[in-house]
């Protein structure tokens, strides 16, 4: 009975919990529509980010009010410098009720191949 418990709350290949995915299984997963969202500042996004990312800084007063804006129809990828900023921005979007996945650190995704743009 509790080996049957524990299976169902094992997380599935590619996922540690439900909001959050490895990098490399995001970069297999993406799709064009998808938005991924860099919740660091824009200082640290100038610096270098993921080809195709918006800069929306969880530090920022004015975040509530851009994920509000945020389309329900999108799934959200949110990632930030050690993946501690973008699981905290990642909580709040689903609150909201929207699709959003935590995919972790930047270092992460540059070594499983993402790309970077400046």
């Amino acid at each position: 009975m509790w080996t049957r418990l524990f299976e169902r709350l094992r997380p599935t290949p590619g996922h540690t919990r439900p909001d959050q995915l490895r990098p490399e299984v995001f970069l297999h997963r993406r799709r064009p529509e998808d938005v991924v969202i860099d919740v660091r500042t824009p200082e640290e996004f100038a610096q270098g980010h993921l080809k195709g990312a918006r800069n929306l800084d969880v530090s920022a007063p004015d975040f509530p009010e851009k994920i509000a804006r945020l389309r329900p129809d999108r799934t959200y990828y949110l990632y930030c410098r050690s993946g501690n900023r973008s699981e905290y921005a990642t909580r709040l979007l689903r609150e909201r009720g929207l699709e959003a996945y935590n995919i972790g650190s930047l270092k992460a995704l540059v070594q499983a191949g993402a790309e970077i743009e400046r």
